[in-house]
């Protein structure tokens, strides 16, 4: 049976960070079709590396408006990523940092990164 994803509030995320070394926050809505595609891959990801010190875990955006706006997420499906208790910024081949990522990719992007993130961790 797959673990599901636990749906947290803003207000546990620091715990939860605390805790592992690498945290994949799933910035979602319950009206948002991509949301549920997205959802699937990201408890394989759980599942996968969950052993390995990473943990994902889901924000909802309308819940937690206060933290949709300090990591001014604009569009859903959006995943966030922390290692050692920091958000990671991405530079996306283009030379253009961005802080997360916006709709969904497929498994291997979120595989690719949770490899790279854990390597790194401390």
């Amino acid at each position: 049976m797959a673990t599901m994803v636990d749906e947290i509030m803003a207000d546990q995320l620091d715990t939860i960070l605390g805790e592992n070394k690498v945290v994949f926050v799933d910035c979602h809505a319950l009206w948002c079709g991509p949301c549920k595609t997205l959802a699937p891959i990201l408890e394989a990801i759980d599942e996968k590396y969950r052993d390995k010190g990473l943990r994902v875990v889901k924000i909802d955006v309308d819940q937690n408006q206060e933290f949709s706006f300090a990591h001014k997420i604009r569009g859903v499906p959006s995943v966030i990523f922390y290692k050692d208790g920091e958000q990671v910024i991405f530079d996306d081949g283009s030379g253009k940092h961005i802080d997360k990522l916006v709709g969904v990719r497929p498994p291997e992007v979120y595989e690719d990164i949770a490899e790279q993130l854990l390597a790194e961790a401390t």
